[in-house]
């Protein structure tokens, strides 16, 4: 294994964390995450609402990639502005403070259907938080496809590495 693909794997978000949102709307990042964000990025994220019932955070330099594609969607095509339109509308830039909190923003918490608590979970190039029952829902529902989930494993297990 090469230095560079080491550096890859420490800067990837992953790991499952559970805490509390206070009363201001705050949460934690978790410390392992914090060090896996790219000092570029200046402690920011872009938050906006999941394909799921969610929040999810991309480092700024993956949301830019995200906007770039957004920005190449045809802009006279009414389905490829609505979805601009809804991405773009919930997104906001959020910067953790020296304890390493994270406001949330008050539109994205009713939308994941958070209260206290929280379950913030690794997604490789960005981090979801999900209110825990939401969490085990979503688990659930993809019980019964394990024969589906044994494709996608065979694909990502059987790349030459």
């Amino acid at each position: 294994m090469r230095a560079n693909d080491l550096e890859t794997i420490g800067n990837s978000f992953t790991g499952s964390y559970s805490y509390t949102l206070d009363a201001k709307g705050r949460i934690n990042i978790p410390a392992k995450m914090r060090k896996a964000l790219n000092p570029a990025n200046d402690r920011t994220f872009m938050a906006t609402r999941g394909a799921d019932p969610c929040i999810v955070l991309y480092p700024v330099e993956v949301w830019q990639q995200i906007a770039a594609k957004l920005l190449s969607l045809n802009k006279r095509r009414a389905l490829h502005r609505h979805y601009t339109r809804n991405i773009a509308r919930y997104a906001e830039a959020l910067q953790y403070d020296h304890q390493g909190r994270i406001a949330l923003p008050a539109g994205l918490i009713d939308y994941a259907g958070i209260g206290k608590n929280v379950k913030i979970v690794g997604m490789i190039d960005h981090i979801e938080i999900w209110e825990p029952e939401r969490l085990e829902e979503s688990d659930n529902q993809y019980a019964d496809q394990l024969d589906d989930l044994d494709t996608i494993s065979d694909e990502i297990f059987s790349l030459p590495l």
